[in-house]
């Protein structure tokens, strides 16, 4: 208990001490004053609490009960009535129980106040514990989706760079080099290029500037890559295409299209495991471009072919293949207004066919890519 409790307990007993003994010595009938009955329960109930408040009222009606039958007997020997001795028993007695049930709610109100303070402040603490860990929550969840976009970014340029990659080889590797030295070294170029247009996509991206969607025409496009790619799949698979006499103009991300389109050659060579084709068709009609790419691989059975599409699925050992290429090209075919569709069977091969709104000619840029 702490001292100034101990100091203000001894001074109540010292009061209701001097109090009885004012009382038998001089009665009720001497004490007119109602203000000295009313003063230990009102400063018990101050310094100590309700508990002291009753303990004190208690004990002053235990003094009055008293000190009234002294006052009785005395008046019966003398010219005191009952009536009398009850009505000061009565005055005294009420004065402090109204004193001591007035301070009784007001310590209750006061309780219940510092109870719901201190309610309130255990919620506040715990609601302060609770909005620190939601904030250290949320920056673990932004770094870990940060570090997911770094993946799927560093994982897509890597994929696009790998194809780049895989046509410098076939070129660098060729050994026919009497009369291909200069059509090696243009492929060589391309290609190069090719990957120096894709670190410009990255810096792009991180830049988070928009992609550079241009309309150009897609048979042009298409015959440029032809070389890359039958120098990316080597001599054992041969490379067809029938492409439309009509100009297909699209618009799109051109890098985009043709890493795509790298892609599915690279997709076919990996398909095809002795001598196969891999064949490229384009059309004109009713207001769409139709691009087809087919070959004569291994294919695919249905559950694979639904999910091709998928980010980051893939049937490939991890060192081979991440799972993202044919995902970055749905998008990129979904964002320019497009569909892609794929068709394959186990030991006929897989077609997958893209469709495209066709671009006035009137729409198209100067869009030459060297």
């Amino acid at each position: 208990m702490p001292l100034s409790r101990k100091l203000a307990t001894l001074l109540f007993v010292l009061a209701l001490c001097l109090l009885a003994r004012s009382h038998y010595q001089d009665g009720l009938v001497a004490q007119q004053e109602l203000l000295l009955g009313i003063m230990p329960p009102l400063f018990a109930g101050l310094l100590l609490g309700r508990t002291a408040l009753w303990l004190a009222a208690t004990t002053y009606f235990a003094i009055l009960l008293i000190v009234s039958w002294l006052d009785l007997r005395h008046g019966v020997a003398g010219t005191m009535t009952a009536s009398d001795a009850i009505s000061n028993l009565l005055q005294r007695a009420m004065g402090c129980l109204i004193v001591t049930l007035i301070m009784d709610r007001v310590l209750l109100k006061s309780e219940i106040g510092l109870k719901r303070s201190r309610d309130l402040a255990v919620l506040c603490r715990q609601l302060e514990m609770q909005i620190q860990e939601m904030e250290r929550s949320q920056a673990q969840l932004i770094h870990s989706h940060c570090m997911d976009s770094l993946g799927k970014l560093a994982g897509s340029v890597a994929h696009d760079f790998n194809n780049v990659l895989c046509v410098i080889l076939g070129y660098a590797t060729q050994r026919d080099y009497a009369d291909t030295d200069q059509e090696r070294f243009r492929g060589i170029a391309v290609a190069t290029k090719h990957g120096q247009l894709l670190t410009d996509k990255l810096l792009t991206l991180v830049r988070a500037s928009p992609l550079a969607r241009e309309t150009f025409d897609a048979n042009a496009a298409l015959e440029e890559l032809l070389p890359i790619i039958a120098s990316m799949l080597g001599a054992r698979i041969h490379v067809e295409a029938a492409l439309c006499p009509q100009v297909a103009w699209i618009h799109m991300d051109r890098l985009g299209f043709e890493a795509g389109v790298l892609n599915f050659a690279k997709n076919a060579g990996d398909a095809i495991t002795g001598n196969g084709t891999f064949r490229i068709e384009s059309s004109v009609a009713e207001g769409e471009v139709r691009l087809c790419f087919s070959d004569d691989g291994c294919g695919m059975p249905s559950d694979v072919a639904a999910r091709v599409f998928e980010p980051f699925f893939t049937t490939k050992a991890a060192t081979l293949d991440t799972g993202i290429g044919l995902a970055v090209i749905y998008r990129l075919i979904m964002e320019s207004s497009g569909c892609i569709a794929v068709e394959s069977t186990p030991g006929h091969g897989t077609h997958f066919t893209m469709k495209l709104p066709l671009r006035e000619p009137s729409h198209a840029p100067n869009s030459s890519y060297a």
